[in-house]
């Protein structure tokens, strides 16, 4: 019976070439993109999957009480004493990634990212495979031991066993020679947690005891840096737990803590945690839904085209299965034929799918602002979602006209008692429409979402964008000084000062303070670190008081200048000389935009400082970068011989910080692409048939009088109301989708109407041109002949 099947589908569609061709054009194209954004969604939603214990892996978030903000970030003794204090937890570690960490190979250092201070029993709780023998089974617990990944222990030993064996690694800014303990194969790409390479967690404390001048950071609870992670027991009631931890907090902070502590399952970390501070690796439930949305979308108007065109042949396929209902054939077998033919033709085109998606995977990973990889652990996952969601497309087209069809009664069928038009023509009218309002609704959106890019771009952030040059220093830069002071010297640069992050800032680092005039009120203001002469070099405006100056001894320490928003909300009449905490107040300078548009402008106090700056803003002379670089380059290979020198454009940062939005613009842009190419090869083939079954109407209205002139006309105008339709339709679908986009950012470009202009001008040229083709050649034909056309 199968068979039977099989042979009969292949019989169609061979007789039936146009029909087979357009709509396995419509299910290519519609395939390979849902494929590429199923490939993005499984990735995505596979995070962490493979840990064994997964279910029982959790970390430690940190609840500030006054901040009102939540962290990953906690003390570097809270693993031990919650390992000490609660039977519950079987295993506790702390982790913390190694900044500016290298390894000795040939004399020469090399850069390893994602080097990680951790304890031993990180092997215990987490799921990582080791490679051959091991020292021990306490791999971390000695300063110099180091365990290495598979790929970094190739690089390193080559084909050597490096277990045993010693490494140079510059740590901490000074040389130590490690013990290679063991190597574990490479961790997953789909994982939160991520090491090249891990060192005993101690190696840690010194640079915290340094910067804070202290000599206890593995004590100190006040201490935020380290990441803790802790394997629960099996039997462990997670919600009764973490109830015990508010005794905990009293006994080890006070009776009025001002952190909670709570728990996150290891399953939830990758997507819940955009509202987590310092939270690493994470994802976007949005863009899963958004890109899961518009993969429905593009197969909806697949499966759209091809029930038009089965409602377009299914005059000739009603008589062939009048005959198979005469000779026996009951409604089942028949619902089932019609069925297997749109499920082959999807099958049929997967090859060419699997290339087109192949072939694209690159540019799709750029749009998508993520490495698109094909995850071997998810090998079983893609293939069987793919399948299913093929045969699903398969199922979906042919379901229509297989129920339809095979209701249909022998008696009417070879009587001629059936009527396929005025109902059948709503239905295609009513389906062209849904297709029409899905590409005109992407149209809009990409019209819109680029306005909000554009208006990113050109908004007046209150601080200079043009001629701003960013040179990052990273951390512990010892020759700031003599760097700062080279760059000013040069006759290309107007202004140059050191900051501890550029504009737009990206972290948030908040302080509170109280309300000048209701003091039981706290108010949360945000800071930033900056050097002598940050607010001149970028152009931020003074309005009252002054700048800080080195003329002031006491600025560096005691000084702090308010931004507008800061006075107004912490309630300050008549600010400057008045005292924000333990400094004073000496300027206020007029509102800027702190970070991206999407947040507004916070109350922000500005302090200097000389010990974290990371960043080296300069404002140079228009046109003269090319001039100005070289210096650059060459002072600083003076003062940091062994860092890379990395720059940027203040213009080029903007443009990184909205990349997300032009992509966004494109990726929509390029499926409303797919979607017109889908729609408008359906009506082609829909006129095509149309054309046809109305030969004889033609050549009577020819006959009658009709110029070829109006025969046209009567297609173009039934389509051009169907368009009409849709773009009016598209309004509300589009604006529904888009405010609630928009409310993403804190300040908005404005939705122009003649964005549905264009969405419709560009639908209605389209449409009209490829029904024309075709309307144009069956006004062409002689009465005569039209008479005689069967």
């Amino acid at each position: 019976m199968f068979k039977n099947y099989i042979k009969s589908s292949v019989r169609f569609l061979m007789q039936n070439k146009v029909f087979a061709s357009i709509n396995a054009l419509g299910l290519s194209i519609a395939l390979a993109a849902s494929f590429i954004i199923l490939l993005f969604v499984i990735n995505e939603l596979s995070y962490d999957h493979f840990h064994k214990n997964r279910n029982q892996i959790f970390r430690v978030l940190n609840y500030y009480v006054d901040y009102d903000k939540t962290t990953a970030e906690t003390p570097y003794v809270l693993a031990k004493t919650l390992k000490e204090e609660f039977p519950q937890i079987d295993k506790a570690i702390r982790t913390r990634n190694l900044r500016g960490f290298k390894l000795k190979i040939k004399d020469e250092y090399i850069n390893v990212p994602q080097a990680l201070a951790t304890d031993s029993e990180v092997f215990d709780i987490f799921t990582i495979s080791m490679i051959g023998s091991r020292l021990n089974n306490d791999l971390l617990d000695d300063q110099d031991a180091i365990v290495l990944s598979r790929d970094l222990a190739e690089k390193i030993f080559s084909d050597q066993d490096p277990v045993g064996k010693e490494v140079v690694g510059l740590i901490n800014n000074e040389d130590h020679v490690f013990i290679v303990k063991g190597v574990y194969e490479n961790i997953p790409e789909n994982s939160v947690f991520r090491a090249t390479c891990m060192v005993n967690s101690k190696w840690t404390i010194d640079p915290i005891n340094k910067v804070h001048g202290i000599a206890n950071a593995d004590t100190n609870w006040d201490l935020n840096y380290w990441i803790t992670w802790v394997l629960l027991s099996k039997d462990c009631n997670i919600v009764l737990f973490e109830k015990q931890f508010r005794p905990f907090e009293k006994k080890h902070f006070s009776e009025k803590a001002n952190n909670h502590y709570s728990l996150q399952n290891l399953s939830d970390v990758y997507l819940g945690s955009d509202k987590i501070w310092n939270s690493g690796i994470t994802g976007n439930k949005n863009n899963i839904r958004l890109f899961s949305a518009i993969a429905f979308l593009i197969i909806l108007v697949a499966t759209i085209n091809y029930i038009i065109l089965s409602t377009a042949v299914s005059t000739g396929r009603a008589k062939e299965i009048g005959i198979r209902k005469a000779t026996g054939a009951d409604n089942k077998s028949i619902q089932n034929q019609l069925l297997s033919e749109s499920v082959l033709l999807a099958l049929l085109v997967l090859p060419f799918t699997g290339l087109m998606m192949w072939l694209a995977l690159p540019f799709a990973g750029k749009l998508f602002q993520t490495d698109l990889q094909i995850i071997s652990s998810n090998i079983i996952i893609y293939i069987s979602a793919y399948l299913a969601l093929t045969i699903f497309i398969g199922v979906a087209s042919g379901m229509y006209t297989s129920y339809y069809l095979s209701r249909l009664k022998v008696i009417d069928i070879l009587g001629k008692k059936i009527s396929f038009g005025k109902r059948k023509q709503i239905i295609r009218s009513s389906l062209i429409v849904v297709q029409l309002i899905i590409f005109c609704s992407f149209v809009s959106c990409t019209l819109i979402i680029n306005s909000q890019y554009q208006y990113a771009l050109k908004k007046d952030p209150g601080h200079y964008t043009k001629d701003i040059l960013l040179i990052d220093l990273g951390r512990d830069f010892k020759g700031y000084s003599a760097y700062i002071n080279s760059i000013k010297s040069d006759p290309n640069v107007i202004m140059a000062a050191g900051t501890v992050s550029s504009l737009p800032m990206v972290d948030y680092g908040f302080d509170m303070f109280k309300h000048f005039k209701d003091t039981e009120r706290n108010v949360q203001v945000e800071g930033i670190a900056v050097d002598f002469n940050f607010l001149k070099t970028m152009g931020i405006t003074i309005l009252e008081g002054r700048d800080f100056s080195d003329e002031y001894g006491s600025d560096l320490a005691q000084a702090t200048i308010l931004n507008e928003t800061a006075v107004k909300q912490l309630g300050i009449t008549d600010p400057i000389g008045k005292k924000l905490g333990s400094q004073t107040i000496i300027g206020i300078v007029k509102d800027f935009n702190l970070h991206s548009i999407h947040d507004n402008i916070p109350p922000l106090h500005i302090t200097l400082s000389d010990r974290y700056i990371r960043k080296v803003a300069v404002h140079y002379k228009s046109g003269r970068l090319d001039n100005l670089l070289p210096l650059l380059k060459t002072e600083w290979k003076i003062v940091a011989p062994d860092r890379p020198f990395s720059y940027a454009t203040l213009e080029d940062v903007i443009k990184d910080t909205y990349s997300s939005e032009k992509n966004l613009s494109t990726i929509i842009s390029i499926f409303a692409l797919f979607t017109l190419l889908i729609t408008a090869s359906g009506l082609f083939g829909l006129t095509l048939f149309v054309a046809r079954s109305r030969i004889k109407e033609i050549g009577i209205r020819k006959i009658f009088g009709s110029s070829e002139k109006s025969i046209i006309y009567s297609f173009l105008f039934t389509n051009l109301i169907l368009v009409l339709a849709a773009a009016l339709l598209s309004v509300p679908v589009t604006l529904l989708f888009i405010r609630k986009w928009l409310n993403n950012f804190a300040y908005k470009a404005s939705i122009n109407w003649w964005v549905f202009i264009i969405s419709f001008t560009i639908a209605a040229v389209v449409v009209l041109l490829t029904v024309f083709i075709h309307s144009y050649k069956a006004s062409r034909f002689n009465p005569v002949d039209a008479l005689r056309y069967e």
